[in-house]
Protein backbone atom coordinates (compact mmCIF):
# COMPACT_ATOMS: atom_id res chain seq x y z
CA UNK A 1 0.00 0.00 0.00
CA UNK A 2 2.73 2.35 0.60
CA UNK A 3 4.33 1.78 -2.61
CA UNK A 4 1.09 2.64 -4.32
CA UNK A 5 1.09 5.81 -2.41
CA UNK A 6 4.47 6.75 -3.55
CA UNK A 7 3.65 5.96 -7.02
CA UNK A 8 0.17 8.04 -7.08
CA UNK A 9 2.23 11.31 -5.52
CA UNK A 10 5.31 10.97 -7.81
CA UNK A 11 2.69 10.64 -10.81
CA UNK A 12 0.38 13.67 -9.35
CA UNK A 13 3.85 15.45 -8.88
CA UNK A 14 5.49 14.95 -12.49
CA UNK A 15 1.77 15.65 -13.78
CA UNK A 16 1.98 19.07 -11.83
CA UNK A 17 5.56 19.64 -13.53
CA UNK A 18 5.09 19.01 -17.05
CA UNK A 19 1.34 21.23 -16.54
CA UNK A 20 3.64 23.98 -15.22
CA UNK A 21 6.34 23.54 -18.19
CA UNK A 22 3.32 23.96 -20.38
CA UNK A 23 1.45 26.73 -19.22
CA UNK A 24 5.01 28.88 -18.60
CA UNK A 25 6.26 28.11 -22.29
CA UNK A 26 2.23 28.86 -23.83
CA UNK A 27 2.57 32.24 -25.05
CA UNK A 28 -0.52 32.78 -27.80
CA UNK A 29 -1.97 34.63 -25.50
CA UNK A 30 0.98 36.81 -24.68
CA UNK A 31 1.18 40.18 -26.09
CA UNK A 32 3.95 42.29 -27.77
CA UNK A 33 5.07 44.29 -24.50
CA UNK A 34 8.23 45.67 -26.55
CA UNK A 35 5.57 47.63 -28.81
CA UNK A 36 3.53 48.39 -26.21
CA UNK A 37 6.82 49.76 -24.33
CA UNK A 38 7.57 52.03 -27.74
CA UNK A 39 3.94 53.20 -27.95
CA UNK A 40 3.97 54.51 -24.78
CA UNK A 41 7.65 56.12 -25.05
CA UNK A 42 6.38 57.95 -28.16
CA UNK A 43 3.15 59.17 -25.99
CA UNK A 44 5.54 60.49 -23.20
CA UNK A 45 7.72 62.33 -25.79
CA UNK A 46 4.95 63.52 -27.08
CA UNK A 47 3.09 65.11 -24.31
CA UNK A 48 7.15 66.61 -23.03
CA UNK A 49 7.14 68.28 -26.30
CA UNK A 50 3.16 69.83 -26.00
CA UNK A 51 4.35 70.62 -21.97
CA UNK A 52 7.19 72.07 -23.81
CA UNK A 53 5.33 74.27 -26.10
CA UNK A 54 2.70 75.02 -23.58
CA UNK A 55 5.48 76.32 -20.98
CA UNK A 56 6.92 78.35 -24.10
CA UNK A 57 3.55 80.21 -24.62
CA UNK A 58 2.94 80.93 -20.79
CA UNK A 59 6.50 82.42 -20.63
CA UNK A 60 5.66 84.70 -23.47
CA UNK A 61 2.10 85.51 -22.86
CA UNK A 62 3.91 86.46 -18.89
CA UNK A 63 6.33 88.53 -20.60
CA UNK A 64 3.61 90.49 -22.51
CA UNK A 65 1.45 90.79 -19.41
CA UNK A 66 4.27 92.49 -17.36
CA UNK A 67 5.31 94.63 -20.17
CA UNK A 68 1.66 96.07 -20.08
CA UNK A 69 1.25 96.10 -17.14
CA UNK A 70 4.57 98.80 -16.62
CA UNK A 71 2.92 100.69 -19.30
CA UNK A 72 -0.12 100.89 -17.66
CA UNK A 73 1.69 102.36 -14.75
CA UNK A 74 3.26 105.08 -16.33
CA UNK A 75 0.51 106.15 -17.53
CA UNK A 76 -1.33 106.76 -14.45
Amino acid sequence: MNIFVSAITVLTALIGAVTTLLASLHTSHHENYGDKFKALQQERDNLLEDYENERKRRIEIEEKYEKLKKKLENTK
